[in-house]
């Protein structure tokens, strides 16, 4: 057999030699029928199912959550290999994923890439079921495990999948990982086979390539000179990762005034603009993109040549995961994390979404049993208000825990309460969270510690029994990067942020132009905590310094659009409204068409709810719009802040409805509204 894989490897693949072990594992799978395979990062597991893909009737199917990795994948298939692949995911819209599918029911597609939150839904399992599926791949396959790092709820629909796919007695199945220690390897095996009997290979977690270090740093503005100085000392391209989609945009737009090549990259992206910038990517087109890990455990850029954590990670195999990115190509890389404590309460916030408690069962099961019809997933998250990530966990629960079922109803997925008397068993979360908060402390320490190899604690939590010193690490080399600014530069950086504008993005429903805001309440800034305090009050005056920045932005957009008057939003609230309508209007030397009102109150302030589908509920087709002679061009459309873009989106669908200009959103702040809780962060 290893002659015929070889051939197929030359031939079909244009590569030389297997990598160690890669045909092994490759043969065991093909006769054994299941393997677990805990490689490296940039080991090529790939291979370990397009080859066999090629070999096997039928199609392989192949489970991932890394839609980056989906899109190159795919494209990398077609165009290099000539093997006949396409995705099902939630980055495409209904009309792709259905060519998909019927390609897919015509056999003709070798491999196809599933994300699993499409396991969620009942029709997409039918139509995979009713596929000839000779290979099932489980990509990242430490989500299935409640011991695993990054253990996600949508992964708990692929064990009922692979039981009935396994009907088809010539299924081969492939669970994939690069980090799994010994618990979480024998929780995959006991899950994926029922018994535990699975063929296992398992690989060193070496990557001697990477040359590790930790920088400690204090406040937002040492961060981002600490960037700038490090990219200057590097070649090539590389990534930055960031815990929040503000620190993906504020690093890149700090690296792009320093005249680096830099773009954002993160899930809050429309599909098309995350395809277009990943390609610009993997072209060259920029030297380094900030991502949280919407991109980065999904890249397939094989010259990477270093990994910069801008905030630290939630766990050290989370890390490992994501720096070792880097370097696939066998040469020297670096990976560098920006310490500062302050950082942990991000992760420490993760923690915290993620875990449900007893009353949010609780909430959940009430909802359900007075809805005799059951339930639609949205109308879920607005009756319970729970933070979208905990809802999503309980109800994954409620399902295994057979408290729920969801069925199709008139095309319409739906949650219903199948009345059990006992309470759910919540042992796992408990468990899940003692694991998560150990993690995060064993991640701090290896950021704060001087004394051991930084790789040899990295393949030592990664299960690696014996290990030595990697030799290129700040530990053993005695010897880190060296970074200097002066006071004089760290309040160069902190005007900077204080002045810079954030993008309002409304989305394609909304036909609004992209807009702006011109304070980032993240930041809580002198002139942000000075008009949040005040607005409240009629006769408020703004201050000489946001004075100048809403000119600043005013003359901006003045000069890239054709504004033809102000509109102001409706505000129960925002008492000073008309003085700063006006004051713009003036600037602008513009009229102002003062048309929107609430034909019906929103029941509560959007400060007040829990999340953003009770906010979207709580205006959605409230307000209306006189009818107006207004000039062609565009509007001002005019707020005091921006959260979830609710509001303003339902005042862009009002004004649709009786004139036809194209609105540009204008905002003197946007915060992020809290999720599960009341007010913002």
């Amino acid at each position: 057999m290893k002659q015929e894989l070889k051939k197929i490897l030359n031939e079909r693949f244009d590569l030389p030699e297997f990598r160690p072990g890669q045909c092994e594992a490759i043969e065991a799978l093909l006769n054994e029928k299941s393997l677990l395979c805990i490689q490296p990062t940039g080991h090529g597991k790939s291979l370990l199912y397009q080859l066999p893909a090629v070999i096997l009737p039928g199609i392989t199917i192949v489970i991932s959550p890394l839609l980056a990795l989906m899109r190159d994948q795919v494209q990398q298939l077609n165009s290099r290999f000539s093997i006949a692949s396409a995705s099902i995911n939630s980055d495409q819209d209904d009309a792709e994923n259905n060519v998909v599918k019927q390609k897919a029911c015509d056999g003709k597609l070798k491999i196809l890439f599933v994300s699993p939150e499409q396991l969620d839904r009942l029709d997409v399992v039918g139509f995979l079921l009713s596929l000839p599926i000779s290979l099932l791949v489980i990509d990242e396959a430490h989500c299935i495990s409640t011991w695993g790092h990054d253990f996600r709820p949508s992964y708990r629909q692929i064990l009922p999948f692979v039981e009935q796919a396994k009907q088809n007695n010539r299924l081969h199945l492939l669970a994939l990982t690069a980090t799994a220690n010994q618990k979480t390897e024998d929780d995959i095996k006991v899950q994926v086979s029922g018994k535990g009997v699975i063929t296992t290979h398992r690989h060193s977690m070496a990557r001697n390539n990477i040359a590790l270090s930790v920088i400690a740093t204090q406040g937002l503005a040492e961060k981002l000179l600490a960037v700038k100085q490090l990219l200057q000392q590097q070649t090539g391209a590389g990534l930055i990762y960031c815990a929040t989609r503000e620190n993906t945009e504020i690093v890149a737009d700090y690296l792009q005034t320093q005249g680096i090549a830099a773009a954002a990259y993160h899930a809050g992206f429309s599909a098309e603009k995350k395809r277009t910038m990943q390609q610009a990517f993997i072209d060259n087109q920029y030297e380094v993109i900030t991502a949280t890990n919407a991109l980065g455990m999904g890249i397939d850029k094989q010259d990477l040549r270093y990994i910069i954590h801008f905030d630290i990670p939630g766990s050290i195999t989370a890390y490992y995961q994501e720096v070792g990115r880097s370097g696939r190509d066998g040469k020297e890389a670096r990976g560098i994390i920006l310490f500062d404590f302050v950082d942990i309460k991000i992760q420490t916030y993760f923690i915290d979404s993620a875990q449900p408690s007893l009353t949010d069962f609780q909430i959940v099961l009430s909802i359900l049993e007075d809805a005799e019809d059951g339930l639609m997933l949205t109308e879920i998250k607005r009756e319970s208000g729970l933070h979208p990530t905990r809802l999503t966990v309980v109800l994954a629960e409620l399902i295994e825990q057979q408290f729920v079922k969801k069925l199709l109803s008139n095309g319409r997925q739906r949650y219903y309460l199948m009345h059990l008397q006992q309470k759910p068993n919540l042992e796992r979360y408990q468990r899940q969270r003692a694991i998560r908060e150990q993690e995060l402390d064993d991640m701090i320490n290896y950021a704060e510690q001087q004394k051991n190899c930084l790789m040899s604690l990295l393949r030592l939590a990664l299960g690696d029994r014996q290990v030595e010193l990697c030799g290129k690490c700040m530990i053993c080399l005695q010897n880190g990067p060296t970074l200097q600014y002066s006071q004089t530069e760290i309040k160069e950086v902190n005007d900077w942020l204080a002045v810079r504008t954030q993008q309002i993005d409304l989305g394609k429903l909304s036909k609004a132009l992209a807009g702006i805001s011109v304070l980032d309440g993240s930041l809580r800034s002198a002139s942000f905590i000075d008009f949040m305090k005040h607005r409240t009050q009629t006769e408020y005056d703004a201050s000489p310094d946001l004075l100048r920045l809403l000119k600043t932005s005013l003359d901006t957009i003045n000069s890239e659009q054709t504004i033809v008057g102000v509109i102001p939003l409706p505000s129960n609230t925002w008492a000073s409204r008309d003085r700063y309508a006006s004051w713009i209007a003036r600037v602008l030397n513009l009229p102002l068409f003062d048309v929107l009102s609430w034909q019906t109150m929103p029941e509560a302030r959007q400060g007040e709810l829990l999340n953003n589908d009770q906010r979207k509920f709580n205006v959605n087709k409230k307000m209306v719009a006189k009818a107006k002679s207004i000039p062609s061009g565009v509007i001002l459309l005019l707020d005091d802040y921006i959260g979830s873009g609710a509001t303003m989106k339902e005042a862009a669908r009002a004004l649709r409805s009786t004139i036809s200009n194209t609105v540009l959103p204008f905002t003197i702040a946007k915060i992020r509204w809290r999720l599960g809780k009341r007010g913002f962060v």
